[in-house]
């Protein structure tokens, strides 16, 4: 048997060695070619949403109506009930909005006589005392619109409105302010009245408004006298508005015609200073015992 020299022995290691890096690199191959492929990466990107609508806008609501406003519903029912036409729409729609309506009163000066005139005011100088009234006038229902049932008995109560022709909420440079006015006219058939629905009886009188408190002299104009101010809401009626207008002679004459409302609040001003001289609240306008 022939002896391994140390030549053949090293060629003998050095050919296990290659075996060996041949068995291993191949089953490294094998073996990644037989692993499960990683799961390919998912896209995190969203579809984009629409942005959502606006807010609706806030609708706002309809201006306060104020005295020329007021004589613009007026002309409109006028101008329907002299033709027989129903209440245009301008009319209808007007029910439950605000009003605020100023009545200039006195400026003819004072009333030197008793105070049953609607409007007036005295002064008395040696005790620098001033005295204002206002007489509410009461209507009874059947007077403006259809006749009473035994459910609704309400009256009418409220203002006959001076100059209906004007818009102006203050006295007429022209008016003779200052001299002593012995006796105002009754407006008792007066064209443009505003009232509200009582319960009170018609045939009672309703409560006199009265202000008494002392001013000097320099602290009111007479010429520009004072102002009722009446603030409230429109109150929808018969035939669907808060105008009614009745030709009671005949439609050769003009209407006589009623603004119809809830009162929330009457008010004396002085013109002069702006200041209010009263306010009353409704429930504070009770009927007189």
């Amino acid at each position: 048997m022939q002896e391994p020299t140390p030549h053949s022995s090293r060629l003998a290691l050095a050919g296990g060695l290659i075996a060996l890096l041949l068995v291993g690199g191949g089953g490294f191959l094998i073996g990644r070619t037989t692993a499960p492929k990683p799961p390919a990466p998912t896209s995190t990107a969203t579809t984009p949403q629409p942005a959502p609508p606006p807010p609706p806008a806030a609708i706002a609501p309809p201006p306060t109506l104020e005295r020329a406003g007021l004589i613009d519903l007026v002309a409109d029912a006028v101008d329907a009930a002299s033709a027989s036409r129903p209440l245009p729409e301008a009319v209808r729609s007007a029910a439950g909005r605000r009003f605020d309506l100023v009545l200039p009163f006195g400026c003819e000066g004072l009333v030197d006589s008793d105070r049953t005139a609607p409007f007036g005011w005295q002064y008395d100088a040696a005790k620098t005392t001033l005295r204002v009234w206002i007489n509410p006038t009461r209507w009874a229902r059947s007077a403006w619109l259809s006749a009473e049932t035994e459910a609704d008995k309400a009256a009418l109560e409220g203002f006959w409105i001076a100059r209906p022709w004007s818009k102006a909420t203050h006295c007429p440079a022209s008016a003779p302010g200052g001299a002593a006015h012995v006796a105002v006219p009754s407006q008792s058939q007066g064209e443009v009245a505003i009232a509200r629905f009582i319960e009170g009886d018609a045939d009672k009188s309703a409560r006199r408004l009265e202000i008494v408190k002392r001013m000097e002299p320099g602290d009111f104009d007479p010429a520009r006298g004072f102002a009722l101010r009446i603030i409230g809401r429109m109150q929808s009626v018969e035939a669907g508005g808060p105008v009614q207008c009745l030709q009671r002679t005949g439609w050769q004459q003009r209407p006589q015609c009623m603004i119809v409302g809830d009162f929330a609040e009457l008010r004396v001003e002085n013109p002069k200073t702006g200041d209010v001289l009263a306010v009353w609240s409704i429930s504070g306008t009770t009927q007189r015992d």
